[in-house]
């Protein structure tokens, strides 16, 4: 009789409330975990496979190696011009240019050239190098790399840091 009651207490409530719901607390969770689970599993799928990441795959873009760094003529005589951001010096001594990296040779560090001193000077580890890149101090084991330059069609001298030249080598103008 007991059980009789329950069933018509809930026919009651139903009809008051006017719901069609019939199923209990524990079907209701087990749907909605069951509808999270799914839509989790698709949306992991979706990302996976989505057009996005097939048309357009993760790479990283970097600059190109072969750049411009101006003119002849913007480089005064005897001198060392910095390009931060391509961390090379363009050296002038004449009519005779070369590119030197500014990547310390002992640990990677960014070597800067001193104009008091006329030499390039590591400041983390205390390397130094002559103007044509050389070192003569502290524990870098070989000298700064040197890369090849050329003069494009518009007459602007060009940088190609993926080819890495002997020291003794320079474009002459």
């Amino acid at each position: 009789m007991v059980v009789e009651e329950k069933e018509e207490k809930k026919e009651e409530k139903k009809e008051e409330l006017g719901s069609t719901w019939t199923a209990g607390r524990r079907s209701f969770f087990a749907y909605a975990g069951w509808t999270l689970f799914l839509g989790a599993t698709l949306a992991f799928v979706a990302k996976t496979f989505s057009f996005t990441g097939f048309f357009f795959p993760k790479v990283l873009f970097e600059p190109s190696k072969k750049f411009p760094v101006g003119y002849p003529a913007d480089f005064q005589d005897h001198s060392v011009s910095t390009i931060k951001a391509r961390r090379v010096f363009v050296v002038r001594d004449g009519n005779n240019f070369s590119a030197i990296s500014m990547i310390c040779q002992h640990l990677g560090c960014a070597v800067h050239w001193t104009v008091e001193k006329g030499v390039f000077e590591c400041p983390c580890h205390g390397s130094k190098y002559y103007r044509d890149g050389i070192n003569f101090a502290g524990p870098a084991p070989r000298p700064l790399s040197h890369f090849e330059m050329h003069v494009s069609d518009d007459g602007k001298l060009m940088v190609d840091t993926s080819i890495i030249v002997e020291l003794e080598t320079v474009l002459t103008i």
